[in-house]
């Protein structure tokens, strides 16, 4: 029988990094305290707008810390004088400092949302579509100082469909997650669970997506193109310039081209858009400072001339 735990919970702001939460408050442990990002400024006006664990917490009178450095020796000092047991972070953020990480009885756990050792860093979900993956999965793991490299307690395979994108995944990853979490802790601190060791050979690593990394190139395939619509919807979006303003592609479809035509121009009046091969039809877009809609609703009263081609950010600078 495994001991009530005492935990802190270290997550990002997104609406996924709840469910976890969730589990461990629904669970016989006791959460002793919430450690989130600080909100970023959104909208034209820039406001602060506290995100949906922000709001989660406000709501349930949970006491939660938003640090800008966790090596602050006043967070430090915090953390020891709360004595956890455990330490459960997902989709973070910060890394944290090897003192941190020793002060636990038994560690820090971090959820992954891949199979590591592939796709250690920040954007695994992302990777993962736009290598055009049919499987991901998440990993539990024993945290130490290098990022993503601890011992693994379990992994589990989840499918990649083909209408899936980074919030689609995220969500089935997490929920996937949230069913074995409080199990796996269980079995850990019992240890009746074996924490092994990584294939570090057969690492593979990625990073945190840049601006410039969410522009369309159609010069390459359409397969490489809708990866990254996919892998960049909802947030940052993928986009190219269409009669010189900002779009952003939320999705799209291919069709074959069997013509011999320029990358990027525009075929037809419903926004048919040539490849290196074949071609991309966008079904939901974006326009700047629009709202998304379908297709059709977008091209009403926008119009768009076959014949047009479309550039990318990167060449117009």
């Amino acid at each position: 029988m495994s001991e009530n735990l005492k935990i802190i919970y270290m997550a990002g702001g997104a609406e996924y990094t709840i469910w976890p939460l969730q589990r461990v408050i629904y669970s016989k442990h006791t959460l002793l305290h919430v450690y989130t990002k600080q909100p970023k400024p959104a909208g034209r006006g820039k406001k602060i707008i506290p995100s949906a664990l922000q709001n989660f917490l406000d709501e349930n009178k949970i006491t939660y810390s938003l640090p800008i450095n966790l090596k602050s020796q006043i967070e430090i000092d915090k953390i020891k004088k709360m004595k956890p047991d455990l330490i459960l972070v997902f989709s973070y953020g910060h890394i944290l400092p090897n003192i941190l990480l020793n002060i636990p009885k038994y560690g820090c756990l971090n959820i992954h949302a891949s199979l590591l050792p592939k796709w250690r860093g920040s954007s695994p979900v992302q990777y993962s579509l736009l290598n055009n993956e049919k499987e991901t999965g998440f990993s539990i793991m024993v945290m130490n100082e290098k990022v993503d490299e601890g011992k693994v307690l379990y992994r589990e395979r989840i499918a990649i469909k083909e209408n899936d994108n980074t919030y689609t995944l995220l969500e089935k990853i997490t929920n996937l997650a949230c069913n074995s979490i409080i199990k796996i802790i269980n079995k850990y601190v019992e240890g009746s669970i074996i924490a092994l060791e990584q294939d570090h050979k057969n690492a593979s690593y990625t990073y945190t997506i840049k601006k410039n990394d969410t522009y369309l190139d159609f010069k390459d395939d359409a397969e490489v193109v809708l990866a990254k619509v996919r892998a960049y919807n909802p947030n940052p979006g993928a986009k190219c310039i269409i009669n010189g303003e900002l779009v952003k592609i939320i999705e799209a479809k291919i069709e074959n081209m069997h013509d011999n035509i320029n990358p990027g121009c525009i075929i037809d009046e419903r926004l048919l858009i040539s490849c290196g091969s074949n071609a991309i039809r966008p079904t939901i877009i974006q326009r700047s400072g629009k709202k998304m809609l379908k297709l059709n609703d977008a091209l009403n009263g926008w119009k768009v001339t076959p014949g047009t081609f479309i550039k990318n950010k990167i060449e117009e600078v």
